[in-house]
């Protein structure tokens, strides 16, 4: 688990908390050696910076890293225990079972598959979706958070807010997935169903937006494959 003070006060825990962070590693020549560096504006907006460097700043005091080809650049990640990894040795191989199991140490047992941008992630356009997500949080924040973070009349709403904003799950849930959770259940979908309507029909037009640009890149890179 990594975990920061949230210091736009949006999370309802407080904290910002995740448990897959993805950054891009290139080796740079730098005199005479080659050194692993790391790209990651979230932690370092202004430069990128050494590989341990980038290590330090994570703050976790048990940490599995991976590094992957660049090519297999998407991931899914769920809950399970190793217990469920197993299998009785008459059953049938699950074709779906993750790459990876962790070690007993790891107490949530946290599991993650790595994607090439093809096949069913390409259909189903998990980087658009994933660009149209941030895109619509980050303006239900500026929009609807924003101006009544800290108005005492209107706490109640924002920690609704809060609650559906600031945790991915409960956001993708009602905007990507328009379906519930045990947080985002019926009523409370009957509650806010007017801002939900509206941004998700924000999120369409975001997601429509994304679809264009990655689908014009795709042809410019295409083009310059063929010349």
């Amino acid at each position: 688990m990594i975990s920061f003070i949230d210091e736009k006060n949006i999370s309802p825990t407080g904290t910002i908390d995740w448990r897959y962070h993805v950054a891009p590693v290139i080796e740079v020549q730098i005199g005479n050696k080659v050194r692993k560096m790391v790209i990651d504006l979230g932690l370092f907006p202004n430069e990128f910076v050494r590989y341990r460097t980038w290590l330090a700043k994570l703050k976790t005091k048990k940490l599995i890293y991976l590094i992957m080809d660049s090519e297999w650049y998407l991931y899914n990640s769920s809950m399970i225990t190793n217990a469920q990894l197993e299998f009785d040795s008459n059953e049938e191989i699950n074709a779906n079972q993750p790459n990876i199991k962790l070690p007993e140490w790891f107490a949530d047992k946290l599991i993650t598959d790595f994607f090439k941008y093809e096949e069913e992630s390409l259909e189903q356009h998990w980087v658009e979706k994933g660009l149209a997500v941030n895109e619509t949080a980050i303006e239900f924040y500026d929009t609807e958070i924003k101006p009544i973070l800290y108005s005492e009349q209107h706490q109640d709403l924002v920690k609704d807010y809060k609650m559906l904003v600031g945790d991915v799950f409960n956001f993708e849930t009602i905007f990507r997935d328009n379906n519930w959770n045990y947080e985002m259940n019926n009523d409370f979908q009957i509650k806010h169903q007017e801002i939900i309507s509206k941004y998700r029909t924000i999120y369409s037009l975001n997601l429509d937006k994304w679809k264009k640009a990655l689908a014009s890149l795709n042809e410019i890179i295409l083009q310059k494959n063929i010349k």
